[in-house]
């Protein structure tokens, strides 16, 4: 099942990049004042013992042709967050608003793309970022499906159901993000990972690191330390644990996977907040700041980052409220009125399942059966919670639009929600009924979205 499993999701890759080929290059582009990476001018290379000004010559029309080429065949996968994860890639954290985004796909990206960079192949950097951000995002976009299906199996043991879930995972409303320049497919399968390690043998280095992975990906990955949480006390009412030996080991995994997260806070502070900290940028980086009024990093004023002086230095909740205005009920005006009925699919379908699945067990289940027989018989009660809890923060607390993406990748609810109206066999769906609706919801927002957001048209 792994490889028909990797066959589909490569499937749904390729469909999504030549989508946006053509998306890209047969609509014209919208170009909103938003965040763009600044273009470093090439360096200059010298090569002794040859003709220097033939070698430039030669050089430079090799990287600009290459260059082009891939600017051609994935330009339309760099657009609204994804220029602040490939700036990342190739600056580091030279803006303050860029400590929104979380290092460890950027440090992945970097990695791969300074490796071939090195080679001296004639493309830039800055292409490698592109290349190796979606060559990364397809692989853990197939390690995903799996993951999803093995979880689904391990918990149901419904082989239809396992495969109606990666299935619908692959063609997911959210499909366009999992494939360009965004965290979206690393931070689900982490999380996957992780929810896959609770429900197992729960393998102490396996699920602390995985945790710790997932929690420095994306910033509601501290969310998923509620699985080890609960899944620990669970193994120890179950199997008679010592209560003190499974507390001691919770704590020390819990405290290991946030390890990660210190060391990029540590480093924030650093950057942004020790006054007598210098930090070389380049020439692009520097007119890029003067020009849009940024804070840099290595230039600490006075009036600049007040979060540098709290107690706790955390920089995620200041930037998130005095860049982007994030915040209880923030977004709730007249004109983000298109935005909410685009995430109102997502929102009110998990709204909906989560509540009829709590008030069912809460009404029929918890009265009749102990404690032990419900921690036995129904392991998804966790995952149901942690939807519901996304759910409810996407619905008052972030930019409304970000809906989809982030409860895509985040939770395996939807997908099992989903993969319940799905009959057994595809002839038997008919297109006016919740079937339907799912399949008509999920692939216009597959093609939309794709076409939408390769042409910087809003869709993030």
């Amino acid at each position: 099942m792994t490889e028909k499993i990797t066959k589909l999701a490569l499937a749904s890759r390729v469909i999504i990049l030549v989508l946006q080929l053509f998306a890209n290059h047969l609509l014209p582009d919208h170009k909103p004042d938003v965040f763009r990476a600044p273009i470093a001018q090439p360096k200059q290379q010298h090569l002794e013992k040859l003709d220097t000004s033939t070698y430039h010559i030669a050089n430079a029309t090799n990287a600009a042709w290459l260059d082009r080429t891939v600017q051609f065949c994935l330009g339309g996968l760099r657009h609204w967050d994804g220029e602040y994860f490939l700036h990342i890639a190739e600056y580091s954290y030279s803006y303050e608003n860029t400590l929104a985004f979380y290092p460890l796909f950027p440090l992945v990206v970097r990695a791969g793309a300074n490796a071939l960079y090195a080679l001296n192949m004639g493309v830039s950097l800055r292409s490698w970022c592109l290349v190796i951000a979606v060559l990364v995002n397809v692989f853990c976009f197939c390690k995903a499906a799996n993951a999803l299906y093995a979880l689904t199996q391990r918990i149901f043991k419904d082989p239809n159901k396992s495969w109606n879930a990666a299935l619908l995972f692959c063609f997911n409303p959210a499909s366009i993000f999992f494939t360009a320049a965004y965290s979206e497919a690393l931070f689900c399968w982490l999380s996957l990972h992780v929810m896959l390690e609770c429900v197992s043998e729960f393998r102490f280095v396996r699920t602390t690191v995985t945790l710790a992975l997932s929690v420095v990906s994306r910033s509601n990955g501290l969310l998923n330390a509620g699985y080890p949480i609960y899944f620990m006390l669970r193994h120890s009412i179950l199997k008679s644990y010592h209560r003190c030996f499974a507390a001691l080991k919770l704590t020390l995994c819990l405290l290991g996977a946030l390890l990660p997260l210190t060391f990029f806070y540590f480093y924030a502070f650093e950057q942004f907040c020790v006054p007598e900290r210098t930090v070389a940028h380049t020439t692009a980086v520097l007119d890029y700041a003067r020009q849009k009024n940024y804070i840099l990093a290595g230039h600490r004023m006075p009036e600049n980052s007040p979060w540098c002086d709290k107690t706790f230095p955390f920089p995620y909740s200041y930037i998130q409220s005095h860049y982007w205005n994030v915040g209880f009920l923030r977004y709730y005006e007249l004109k983000q009125l298109p935005n909410f009925l685009l995430a109102l699919p997502v929102v009110a379908f998990l709204l909906y399942h989560c509540f009829k699945y709590l008030s069912h067990f809460l009404s029929a289940l918890l009265p009749r059966y102990p404690i032990v027989q419900i921690l036995k018989e129904y392991k998804s009660l966790p995952f149901v919670l942690h939807a519901l809890l996304l759910t409810l923060f996407c619905t008052f607390f972030v930019h409304i639009q970000i809906s989809t993406r982030l409860l895509c990748s985040a939770t395996p609810c939807l997908y099992w929600f989903a993969a319940d109206h799905l009959p057994k066999t595809f002839d038997q769906i008919k297109l006016r009924s919740k079937a339907g609706s799912i399949l008509v919801w999920f692939t216009s927002y597959y093609l939309i979205g794709t076409a939408l957001f390769c042409n910087n048209l809003p869709w993030t």
